[in-house]
């Protein structure tokens, strides 16, 4: 016993030591981090607003609309002690996240763009803090948009040059410029007699959205619904995938109205996914909702999106579901998005099926040996 509390002790004290010295070590490097920071930012915006002799940092500044992207610092950039526009201090998600320096002069005319950060994919993501990688116009990807409005808006493709290959970086640094501009353009309208904008605050991007079961048939039907398991064969995997639930659906009288069924199957990620399709009794798909994925954030998590799901209402149960044809794929996730729509069609079959015992149209000649993209057979 005396043993045990020695050791107990002694591993304690260890403890003790090494968080003490943990914290002193953080205690000396915070600072030194902290201005190293400081002044790659302040070098920044001397490289962003060249035109400006001196910047004042301001905390009254309108923030981000999309709750992904966060306006860190604004200044005011001054010459000779009058402002002469602003510098805002961007992070949000690319491919994988950034931090950005936008410099935009009172008439919402962008003087530059600096990467603090960035780290997205070498060869690819990468190309867009480049100084040796350049666009289509010549310049480097972040200088392009110099001597741009912003009123033009930022769309890859159009209003701008986008990487080939990273076109999720490129979309997202246009929606950190859009975001960072309009609060910058707001505060110099508001305070110091700048243009106005010319449209309303950047509409914020699509968020992947999980669903419950149960969560799932209320955003598809509505409140009021009520279900009813219906039995099935377990030990039959329609095309390798795994039936995990299904249940008709009833209306306020009682009314049989249509039928749910949760289907699990491969994705991108070796874990899947599972969603739910609803079918009514004209074997109609009324909508799909991803329950559970555990694919790529910024590429196949994007078929989460409601953009994405949308695409499979009105569809039939019996119609094969084909890229291109039927739906878009995700851009850089045409495995996943491919994946999903083979569990919506195995979903919505299921659904159909079962449906038919309770008033449902019957399963046409032939439709039960349909096809799959089967993509994840490529992994």
């Amino acid at each position: 016993m005396k043993h045990i509390l020695k050791l107990g002790l002694t591993l304690a004290l260890f403890a003790g030591a090494a968080c003490f010295c943990l914290a002193l070590v953080n205690h000396v490097t915070a600072p030194v981090i902290a201005q190293h920071q400081e002044e790659k930012a302040n070098a920044g915006m001397k490289t962003v607003f060249a035109d400006a002799d001196s910047f004042e940092e301001i905390s009254d500044f309108a923030p981000s609309t999309d709750t992904a992207i966060t306006i860190e610092k604004m200044y005011l950039a001054k010459s000779g002690g009058n402002v002469i526009g602003a510098v805002a201090q961007v992070s949000g998600p690319t491919y994988e996240r950034a931090t950005i320096l936008v410099g935009i002069d009172k008439e919402r005319v962008i003087t530059g763009v600096q990467f603090l950060a960035l780290s997205d994919s070498p060869g690819f993501g990468l190309k867009a803090s480049d100084p040796s990688f350049t666009v289509a116009s010549g310049t480097t990807f972040y200088g392009q948009f110099a001597g741009k409005n912003a009123n033009d808006g930022f769309v890859s493709g159009q209003t701008f040059d986008a990487i080939s290959g990273a076109t999720i970086t490129s979309r997202s640094v246009g929606n950190l410029l859009s975001q960072g501009t309009f609060s910058a353009g707001e505060y110099l309208a508001e305070k110091y007699g700048g243009s106005a904008s010319a449209g309303g605050a950047p509409v914020a991007a699509e968020k992947p959205v999980l669903f419950t079961f149960e969560d799932a048939l209320v955003d598809i039907l509505g409140e009021g619904c009520a279900t009813e398991d219906v039995p099935y064969d377990d030990s039959i995997y329609p095309h390798n995938m795994i039936v995990d639930k299904k249940v008709v659906v009833k209306d306020a009288t009682g009314a049989v109205i249509a039928a749910a069924a949760a289907v699990s199957g491969q994705t991108y990620s070796e874990e899947g996914g599972t969603l739910v399709a609803v079918v009514d009794k004209t074997r109609t798909i009324r909508g799909m909702r991803i329950i559970r994925l555990h694919d790529t954030p910024n590429l196949g998590q994007n078929t989460a999106l409601p953009s994405f799901y949308n695409q499979f209402a009105e569809k039939s149960a019996d119609q094969d579901l084909r890229p291109a044809t039927d739906y878009d794929v995700i851009a850089g996730a045409s495995i996943s998005s491919d994946c999903i729509a083979d569990m919506v069609k195995v979903a919505a079959y299921e659904a159909a099926v079962a449906l038919e015992a309770y008033g449902g149209a019957p399963s046409p000649a032939g439709s039960a040996e349909y096809t799959l993209n089967e993509h994840y057979l490529m992994e």
